[in-house]
């Protein structure tokens, strides 16, 4: 009698356990499904942005037709400002700061900026089949559009900033913020090859060139067989 009370006791509790194991078994199953379909939709967005990064770099030197649009923006020439209650952000600064943190624009050249009052950025739209991106150009209120103080560009799809002018003494150059640089495109690979003022991958098809002109220092990304 004992044994066979025992042995209900047994059942019922595998009967209990059974519903309860299966579904730990099926959430670690759909758990490690979510995982590696979230990691694969990384990649493959990681992939895309890459792509849309080289294929704009490489339409934008074979001449292909584009529409182009430009326009003017006067502006606070700091990043936050409030008034009247009310938040303002200058959004082309902001994306300015990006580059500042991998160290390859110094933060006094936001210091300098921030000693006028406002600014003028004017921006190129420019977009084709496969060709997407923004040139800006920032002049102070005094320059009268005479040169400007900073250029960049911007690939739109990725958001990321794939040319940029600038005065020497507001940038540091050297292996380091270039190979950050690379990292923040998301242009990573083994055999990026560092040599004075250009570095060139095969595997990417790219190059970035650095150009000294006069008191400006220009990074452009560009294809590898220019």
């Amino acid at each position: 009698m004992k044994k066979t009370k025992n042995t209900l006791i047994i059942l019922f509790i595998v009967t209990i356990s059974m519903p309860i194991l299966t579904l730990y078994l099926i959430e670690d199953k759909s758990i490690q499904y979510i995982n590696a379909t979230t990691l694969k939709k990384i990649n493959k967005e990681n992939q895309t942005f890459e792509n849309a990064i080289i294929s704009t770099i490489y339409e934008k030197y074979k001449g292909t037709k584009y529409s182009a649009k430009t326009y003017d923006d006067f502006e606070y020439s700091i990043i936050d400002k409030t008034i009247n209650d009310k938040h303002v952000i200058n959004k082309n600064l902001l994306k300015l700061k990006e580059i500042e943190t991998i160290g390859l624009i110094k933060s006094d050249f936001f210091t300098f900026i921030e000693t006028n009052e406002q600014i003028i950025t004017r921006t190129s739209e420019f977009h084709g089949e496969k060709l997407n991106y923004s040139k800006k150009r920032i002049f102070l209120s005094q320059d009268n559009f005479s040169e400007s103080i900073i250029s960049f560009e911007i690939e739109n799809m990725t958001s990321k900033i794939i040319g940029i002018k600038l005065p020497k003494e507001y940038i540091e150059l050297n292996n380091k913020t270039l190979e950050n640089y690379i990292n923040y495109l998301n242009l990573n690979s083994d055999d990026w090859v560092y040599n004075n003022d250009l570095i060139t991958s095969q595997n990417k098809q790219l190059k970035i060139k650095v150009e000294r002109t006069n008191n400006f220092i220009s990074i452009s990304l560009i294809q590898y067989y220019i």
